[in-house]
């Protein structure tokens, strides 16, 4: 039997949060600024520290590379942590646009699975 086990920190998120691809980045359109989304999941994302203003609501855009059109509307700024990662949550999206962010976690999570298997195999 194959077994997969997953270390996370309790972060008091909703959702599963994955990295997205090195070699196909997430890029968010945020505040007239574009930034690199470190982490993503269905609730919200992660943005490197200082990039925005904590406790605020922000409009946004950004393209995922598995979705035919780009996700936009709110997101409030949760973290107010001057040194760790910013925390966005989504406001009111669409279900066509929550149902892009499952998919687009669901494929980086088999392929961070599949790399776990390749490396404990010893293919990596």
């Amino acid at each position: 039997m194959n077994d997969i086990t997953i270390k996370a920190k309790v972060t008091g998120r909703t959702a599963y949060a994955v990295v997205p691809d090195p070699d196909d980045p997430i890029i968010l359109q945020i505040d007239g600024q574009l930034i690199p989304v470190l982490e993503i999941s269905a609730s919200g994302f992660t943005l490197p520290p200082e990039s925005i203003n904590w406790g605020r609501r922000y409009p946004f855009n950004l393209d995922l590379p598995t979705a035919k059109t780009s996700i936009g509307g709110y997101v409030d700024v949760l973290s107010d942590n001057k040194t760790g990662p910013i925390q966005c949550l989504f406001v009111n999206l669409l279900s066509d646009e929550i149902d892009a962010l499952h998919e687009y976690v669901l494929i980086r999570q088999k392929a961070a699975i599949r790399s776990l298997r390749a490396a404990k195999a010893g293919l990596v």
